[in-house]
Parts: C-alpha cells; sequence; structure tokens
C-alpha cells in the first residue's frame, strides 16, 4: 500500500482533513472510494468492528483492497481503494459531496452525517 503524508496545514477537523485526504487521493488513483478512516482526536474510527481494538480499522482497509493511505498532520488517517474497471455499482457505495467535491466511500465509511444526509436510518456506522 502506497503512504503519503499531508501536512495539517489549516486543517481544524475531520471535514477538513477528508476533504484534503479525497483531493489528494483524487490526483493519485482515477476512482478513489475511501474503505476506512480514523480520527485520532476523538479516537473513532470507521468501519466500526464489534469487539474491534487498536487498529482494526486499517486491518479492514488493507484486507479490502486498501491501496492508499494518506495520513492528514499526525491526527487523520485514511485508506482508499480504486475503483477504476468496476463494472457493477456496488450498492454498498455511497456518492457525497462536500463543499463541491464528490467523493465515493463504503457505507460502513461513512460519518454518521453523511447518512442522515443520505437517507439512511438507523445504526449510525463510523461516527
Amino acid at each position: 500500500m502506497e503512504n503519503i503524508a499531508l501536512p495539517d496545514t489549516n486543517v481544524s477537523d475531520f471535514a477538513q482533513a477528508r476533504r484534503a485526504a479525497v483531493d489528494k487521493a483524487g490526483e493519485v488513483l482515477a476512482r478513489p472510494v475511501i474503505v476506512a478512516w480514523k480520527d485520532d482526536n476523538n479516537g473513532k474510527s470507521a468501519p466500526e468492528i464489534p469487539g474491534g481494538k487498536g487498529d482494526r480499522w486499517h486491518d479492514y482497509g488493507e484486507s479490502n483492497e486498501g491501496v492508499l493511505e494518506l495520513q492528514v498532520g499526525n491526527t487523520y488517517h485514511f485508506i482508499f481503494m480504486e475503483a477504476e474497471g468496476f463494472v457493477e455499482p456496488d450498492i454498498n457505495l455511497a456518492s457525497l459531496e462536500d463543499h463541491g467535491t464528490k467523493f465515493l466511500c463504503l457505507n460502513d465509511a461513512c460519518t454518521q452525517e453523511d447518512l442522515e444526509k443520505l437517507g439512511y436510518l438507523g445504526g449510525g456506522l463510523g461516527g
């Protein structure tokens, strides 16, 4: 897996860090999809793995076709997969937009706020 560290310049929260990671992933991958993430500020990560501790989010990202890991500052971590070449749409994907930037994430890697915007009810995976 390729690893890229981005400085945390002008990043004050998760949304800004995710936007920076998505922008950079778009430079490296044709169709980046967020597979997993971790926010060290609040200890949240996605997907939430029942009983999972430590770096289970990272293990999940690696074992689910993660090809790019982006770290924003020392606080925010994102794993992306490449969706280029996928023939059938994956119903487990959510198409999101954040301040004009469109991107994809696995439903389990979406935040609760993302899922609410999309109209998903229940569970609340990913924080």
